[in-house]
């Protein structure tokens, strides 16, 4: 890849935040992170003045905020880009704001509906599955969209993948557009949906290439892979070169609204791809069967294990559905050899009240892949083999996880075998074994800092070790009080009663 610096995701984690940060010291800054299913952070820096220069797409294309909007934002405020950029374009174009933070009690779905009809809300900006259930919240109530929300105009969204088929059920639900933004935490946002809703990439603020043959070279028409991208705006982070582990579609044909800017689709993540003995099946392809339905089932989910694909659907209660017209649709749609599709009652695949009383505090999750079962089913081998006291094997499998997929539990769990085949052994041998156990029972926090029995080991460790050589009494103490704060469920009060 020639001189060119990457980053990735694991680069990232390997990397402080502040060594990426280029402060200009005129500049108000704000930072921002994701972690995906891996638990490895993604982050960036935004000073006011990138941020709303980013806004400039979501003012003059697409919804086109201006002072007679009222907007009302639904992303989660907490480290999320979405939210302050949308409140940055809102400040630009001096619309009035309403901040109600997704995934927080303060804000059920009930009080968001009350709220938007009091304060006549014109544009709501939120991920999609919040519209979808925002819409669930007005169905129950037997309310209608434009009876109840004269004024809503138009939905702003971003954070998932968003098809040509689900955009078109939520506008025909809601009977207003919807806008899409696509970007990523690391770099801002590259993607915007304009006035005839489509998604142009923003050429002119970014540098997007693909690795090919350990080359850059532009994105080509069709599907890209190994896509990097330089936001040329921002200098403010040290970020260049950034794999965004997605794949985009370039269309050959121009957009009719007069922006010579690509028109892209955000397809979803590489991750999520289902890997097929006869083909590969993206999110996008997933969300264009299920939304193309008769029927759309209020939740769903795909199982793949293997070739065998399964997917669960929740439907409400006053729907009848046939499930053999169901498997065959999606069999077609998806041109599988076959689907298996399992239905669930109202309430039976997802519980209706914990949603709308105490709204979910992470995004949602659609596909689980082989990876995912892989990873699942290696854990409880390494766990089981742990549990007959096979250290070696236990060991062996936890490190491999790491190895192949960095999943964080994984250190929690290798240290936990260190620790364990530590008790065993010999003061001779617990010697020997001591730097290996130190090494990851601190990885084990690091890659887990809200992991109570992360730090439960780590605790026990600086509690059991003698001070000469690296324990501590008042660092295990406040490891233990850390177990206690993050819900550690085994009675830990008699180091309490040792320690204070």
């Amino acid at each position: 890849m020639g001189e060119k610096v990457v980053f990735s995701k694991k680069v990232l984690g390997e990397m402080s935040q502040k060594q990426l940060l280029n402060r200009a010291i005129d500049q108000s800054v704000t930072y921002v992170e994701s972690s995906g299913t891996s638990g490895i952070r993604g982050y960036g820096w935004y000073s006011d003045f990138e941020l709303k220069e980013m806004s400039n797409h979501i003012i003059n294309k697409g919804v086109q905020l201006s002072e007679n909007d009222t907007i009302m934002i639904r992303f989660p405020y907490t480290l999320s880009l979405p939210a302050h950029l949308i409140e940055a374009s809102a400040k630009k174009s001096k619309s009035i704001i309403i901040p109600v933070s997704s995934r927080t009690e303060m804000a059920p779905y009930f009080k968001l509906l009350s709220l938007m009809k009091e304060l006549e809300v014109t544009v709501f900006a939120a991920n999609p599955r919040e519209i979808e259930l925002l819409f669930e919240a007005l169905s129950v109530q037997q309310l209608t969209p434009s009876e109840y929300l004269p004024n809503l105009r138009a939905f702003v969204t971003a954070g998932e993948v968003l098809s040509h088929k689900r955009k078109n059920y939520i506008e025909l639900e809601w009977g207003i557009e919807v806008f899409n933004l696509y970007g990523a935490t690391e770099v801002g946002n590259f993607g915007y949906t304009c006035e005839f809703g489509n998604m142009h990439m923003d050429e002119e603020n970014f540098f997007i290439e693909k690795v090919q043959q350990g080359e850059f070279s532009l994105l080509s028409t069709g599907l890209n892979k190994n896509v990097y991208i330089t936001n040329k705006k921002n200098h403010t982070s040290k970020i260049r070169n950034y794999e965004i582990e997605d794949i985009i579609e370039v269309l050959s044909e121009k957009c009719s609204c007069g922006d010579y800017n690509k028109l892209i689709r955000a397809r979803g993540r590489i991750s999520d791809v289902i890997k097929l003995s006869n083909k590969e099946i993206d999110m996008f392809e997933i969300q264009e069967a299920i939304y193309s339905l008769n029927d759309v089932p209020f939740f769903w989910e795909v199982h793949v294990e293997n070739e065998n694909v399964e997917i669960r659907m929740e439907y409400n209660i006053d729907k009848i559905i046939n499930k053999s017209e169901l498997e065959r649709e999606l069999k077609d749609k998806l041109e599988l050899l076959s689907a298996k599709v399992h239905i669930f009652k109202e309430g039976e695949l997802v519980d209706r009240g914990k949603i709308f009383k105490y709204p979910i505090s992470r995004k949602p999750t659609y596909i689980y892949n082989t990876r995912e079962k892989k990873i699942k089913s290696k854990l409880e081998y390494g766990k089981q083999k742990l549990q007959n006291k096979n250290y070696h094997r236990a060991k062996l499998c936890f490190k491999d996880i790491i190895k192949e997929y960095e999943f964080s539990e994984a250190y929690t769990w290798l240290a936990a075998t260190i620790g364990s085949e530590a008790e065993s052994k010999s003061l001779m041998e617990k010697i020997t074994l001591y730097p290996s156990l130190k090494k990851y029972t601190e990885l084990a926090v690091k890659k887990n800092p809200y992991d109570p029995f992360a730090h439960y080991l780590l605790a026990m460790l600086l509690y059991k070790t003698p001070g000469e050589i690296g324990g501590n009494r008042k660092k295990a103490l406040s490891h233990f009080r850390m177990c206690k704060y993050l819900g550690y469920k085994e009675d830990i009060s008699v180091y309490f009663e040792e320690l204070i």
